[in-house]
């Protein structure tokens, strides 16, 4: 028997193997097999079985490591879905689709040789950048680290020319090894021997023993026998025991000989263990039980179609504070009635954590959460609970898709107009949203997609049938809406009323919400303290010698930072062109916003919420439970706070620069300035009788963004929004796709790019094609960028199936003819800018 494996490799097409007999019965479609590729092995997915091949001298399947399916007929039938639209080798999208750890593969380990590290950095720095960059990612591993974790550090998929160079000059060491599979975990537990707990007596015997001659065995005993009363289990952990009794491990094995307890192994899992105790600030902000009359008529309408058994697809725009989660959370108490599963999807990795925190009160430990700030034991363990029918409720950020949920009832994508669910960085470049749909009509189940915001594209959608358009018009639980302010931030410089980035007017309105003792949420969409360090003389800015881009300043540190590569350093003390000591700090980061309110107002308490805070495991869950109970005055963030949270006790929001997103130049820009600034003042005034403001900060009040935002208006913007991109066939009315290329060698990048271009149609009514033309950012972690844009026409080609056959072709002959190590061919179908 010969088997079609898919192969976690960048190449589109499959690889025939031979089954040996031993693995016949065990293997099924959708099994994991390790097999051969040419030096190395792999862990692939049998996608079928075929009884012959014209290949000659075919390799056979090393190992079968599933007894059943590792991913579902219907599973399979979506990745094939994801690879063929998003242009993705199936291989590496069905790879995607499994946690880290699943997969067995031969790699390589690098580790810095014992030289003196500092110096070499600053020898490689300016004649080699992406050296010095490998060598700066070593130093945090001094034990090695995998060349796939390499390149996420450096943030480059091309080391190998570079890495051979190291090694050549003795820096590095660099050797083989295979990744072992990830496991279930294990521990000792203990449990009474049954004969001491059938015989009452018995142990009453024991037990006055061991008070006289071995007190340490009498108190694992007795701590024992609380432990089973109290959790009703019939064994407790052995590390548990004794941490409560103090007592050593010498203690266990005297009663093990005395046959009063049996040890053995157990699976536990990793899994983020939620504990109802450990939220009770949250209890506060418990939603009602009782849906309102607006929210019962849409709640009647969705779980009609759960229960009908069929495809359906909602949007549900709902303005903040309406009680869209009461929606979700009668939605999914209606499929566990009905023996059916949910799964969530949630933008960020905040908005989980309060979302787990909630659902938990209500749904107890049937919830699993999945997202990328657990290890890779955790997210292995939840999978397999998920797999094995251990939940109702999956609730994760994008990858959470993916989840193996059987009978699968409804999918929730909650802020479904959040660019955060496009995956960017690897294959496949997929729109979790876009995706969820999909998967929906797959599975057949009821999707809901949820926004104060929606999307210009789902929005047009619902007009135009594709979507059911469902609306909440009204604040739940009596809350008013917020006063809105707008700040002219030009005029209010000229009449001295702005000193630094805050104005009078907010800093006056937090003084009087601290008073009251009410919270404060601040969004400034920047990082660090300035955008730049400037020389007041010659203009020079400090430049990141990876990507095209002004070092950002951060004063915790006193470092320059490239918030793309991570390229890190101190801080020059006189400008490296001119030598001039005048260093002017232009720009707002979060930083500097933070240091002007401890500057402004006495004993004021500030969280800052951004990348640079919550790097570390659990500091999300920190930072939003302090605030919670009131343990700052100020949340001051960037995006991540605008996103779905919800406390009670804010009554002010501030918008420090409204314009910032209104810069970029791409065509959602005023589209996502109106998301921004909705979404975060949305946070304010979300309980009943509470007063609350929002000011928005601008130097563009005038702006159709910043007036549709101020007014609540969102057809203004959607109807604005959807004439410009209409004229200028922009999505909906075409799918946007990016075609990059990428080389270490500008030359080389500029030439592929149009040889590329030469490859595709110059004249096709269903595409429009633009460039080659230099990225925004055109050089970005030392490699050249240079990019295609098309626009691919919908009404003439609906499925977009004609370009995935132009853009195929023309991948295929390019491979074939022209392609080269040193440069990088990548696809973004639906890309979600520049």
């Amino acid at each position: 028997m010969l088997v079609e494996v898919a192969v976690p490799v960048p190449l589109f097409q499959t690889f025939t193997y031979k089954l040996p007999e031993e693995f016949l019965i065990l293997t099924h479609i959708g099994c994991r097999v390790i097999v051969p590729f040419g030096k190395r092995t792999f862990t692939g997915i049998i996608i079928s079985f075929i009884e012959s091949s014209s290949i000659p001298k075919l390799k056979s399947v090393l190992d079968v490591l599933d007894e059943s399916p590792a991913i579902s007929p219907r599973m399979i039938k979506f990745a094939n879905w994801l690879s063929e639209y998003y242009l993705s080798p199936i291989g590496e999208t069905l790879k995607t689709m499994l946690p880290q750890g699943m997969s067995n593969e031969s790699s390589q380990l690098i580790q810095l040789n014992d030289i003196n590290y500092y110096d070499v950095i600053q020898e490689l720095r300016k004649s080699a950048p992406r050296q010095s960059a490998i060598i700066t990612a070593l130093t945090d591993h001094k034990e090695g680290i995998q060349l796939s974790s390499l390149r996420k550090a450096v943030g480059s998929n091309n080391l190998t020319t570079q890495l051979k160079s190291l090694e050549e000059k003795g820096y590095i060491n660099i050797s083989s090894f295979t990744k072992k599979l990830i496991k279930p975990k294990t521990c000792l537990a203990i449990k009474l021997n049954d004969s001491f707990l059938l015989n009452e007596e018995k142990l009453k015997i024991l037990l006055n023993d061991l008070d006289l001659k071995a007190p340490k065995q009498a108190d694992i005993m007795l701590a024992l026998l609380y432990q089973l009363d109290k959790n009703k289990t019939e064994h407790i952990l052995a590390s548990n025991i004794l941490s409560i009794t103090n007592a050593s491990e010498s203690a266990l094995k005297g009663l093990l000989n005395k046959k009063a307890i049996e040890i053995y192994e157990i699976e536990i899992s990793r899994e983020d263990v939620i504990s109802l105790d450990s939220y009770e600030n949250l209890k506060v902000n418990s939603l009602p039980i009782i849906p309102n009359s607006e929210q019962k008529i849409l709640i009647d309408e969705i779980n009609n179609s759960i229960d009908s058994d069929i495809y359906k697809c909602f949007l549900l725009h709902g303005v903040t504070g309406s009680g869209k989660t009461i929606v979700y959370i009668e939605a999914i108490k209606n499929c566990i009635k009905n023996k059916k599963t949910a799964l969530m999807l949630v933008p960020e990795i905040a908005l989980t954590m309060q979302l787990v925190e909630r659902f938990t009160l209500i749904f107890g430990n049937r919830v699993v959460v999945m997202h990328s700030r657990m290890s890779e034991g955790e997210r292995y363990d939840g999978w397999r609970r998920v797999n094995e029918n251990g939940c109702d409720l999956v609730i994760g950020a994008r990858s959470a898709l993916f989840a193996p949920l059987k009978n699968l009832g409804l999918i929730i994508v909650d802020e479904e107009h959040e660019s955060s669910f496009k995956q960017y960085d690897q294959q496949p470049r997929y729109q979790a949203r876009d995706a969820a749909v999909v998967r929906g009509s797959i599975e057949g189940t009821v999707v809901i997609l949820g926004s104060a915001t929606p999307s210009v594209e789902s929005y047009f959608n619902a007009l135009n049938g594709k979507y059911k358009l469902i609306e909440l018009n009204q604040r739940a639980d009596k809350a008013t809406e917020p006063k809105m302010i707008i700040v002219d931030i030009a005029k209010a410089r000229k009449e001295n009323k702005m000193i630094g980035a805050l104005s009078d007017k907010l800093i006056e309105l937090i003084k009087q919400k601290k008073i009251k003792n009410e919270g404060v949420i601040l969004f400034q969409n920047r990082r660090g303290f300035a955008t730049r360090i400037e020389c007041s003389n010659c203009s020079h800015s400090p430049m990141c010698p990876n990507c095209a881009v002004a070092l950002t300043y951060h004063k915790t540190k006193d470092e320059l930072h490239c918030h793309y590569c991570n390229y890190q350093r101190i801080v020059e003390k006189s400008c490296t062109i001119c030598g001039s000591k005048d260093l002017k700090q232009p720009g707002v980061g979060t930083q500097k916003v933070e240091e002007e309110l401890l500057e402004k107002i006495a004993d004021i308490k500030v969280l800052r919420m951004d990348l640079d805070t919550t790097s570390k495991k659990g500091s999300h869950k920190k930072i939003l439970d302090d605030f919670a109970i009131g343990n700052a005055d100020v949340l001051l963030g960037t995006q991540m706070v605008t996103k779905g949270l919800d406390f009670n006790r804010v009554s002010l929001v501030g918008v420090v620069s409204a314009d910032s997103s209104l810069m970029i130049p791409d065509f959602r820009s005023s589209e996502r300035t109106y998301q921004l600034i909705t979404q975060v003042a949305g946070r304010a005034g979300r309980r009943s009788g509470l007063e609350a403001d929002v000011i928005i900060q601008t130097s563009q009040p005038e702006n159709p963004a910043i007036q549709s935002s101020f007014t609540k208006d969102y057809l203004s913007m959607f109807h604005y929004e959807i004439q410009n991109r209409k004229e200028l066939r922009y999505p909906p009315f075409s799918r946007f796709i990016v075609i990059e290329i990428r080389s270490e060698d500008k030359t080389l990048a500029e030439g592929h790019s149009e040889i590329f271009k030469k490859l595709l149609p110059s004249k096709d009514l269903s595409m429009e094609i633009l460039g080659p033309s230099p990225a925004l950012i055109w050089k970005l972690r030392s490699l050249y960028r240079f990019q295609i844009i098309v626009k691919n026409i919908k009404i003439i080609d609906p499925s977009g199936k004609k370009f995935m056959k132009i853009f195929t072709s023309a991948y295929d002959t390019y491979m074939k003819r022209f392609a080269k190590k040193d440069v990088q061919i990548i696809i973004d179908v639906d890309a979600q800018g520049i």
